[in-house]
């Protein structure tokens, strides 16, 4: 059964992907609990799936350049309880000042199983390890 949901959370993760590709933030929008966290690589936070779908409708109209992908290297499972971590790379392009932006870095995603069996993302945190172009940093904590 484990082997089975870590295919799953592999293959929701997959969708997610091709969802930033095609710019379908109500694809997104399936893959997260309702109370979903996430803090971004650049430290700001969101909360709320609601919430996460509107930010990348409105990422997609403003920046139609902006593309991420999440390559999954470790999912485990604890299927007794219906939690996973999944842990991986993430590489992404935006533009910003009329200039393309390469960034990439680290994630980790916090899974749980719904009441239909269904994986979703509770929380992730992403970590930028390296940006080149206009790359807008996080400001140190006051």
């Amino acid at each position: 059964m484990e082997n089975m949901s870590n295919e799953m959370i592999r293959m929701a993760r997959k969708i997610f992907n091709m969802a930033i590709a095609d710019k379908n933030a109500n694809s997104i929008r399936t893959l997260l609990a309702p109370e979903y966290h996430i803090v971004t690589g650049r430290s700001a936070q969101f909360h709320g799936a609601d919430e996460e779908a509107k930010r990348w409708a409105e990422n997609f109209r403003a920046d139609p350049t902006v593309v991420y992908r999440r390559t999954p290297r470790e999912v485990m499972v604890n299927e007794a309880w219906g939690l996973a971590e999944e842990l991986g790379n993430w590489k992404g392009s935006y533009t910003a000042e009329g200039i393309l932006v390469q960034a990439s870095g680290v994630y980790s995603a916090k899974w749980q199983r719904a009441e239909n069996g269904e994986w979703l993302i509770q929380v992730e945190v992403f970590t930028t390890l390296a940006c080149e172009g206009p790359c807008e940093k996080p400001d140190p904590i006051a």
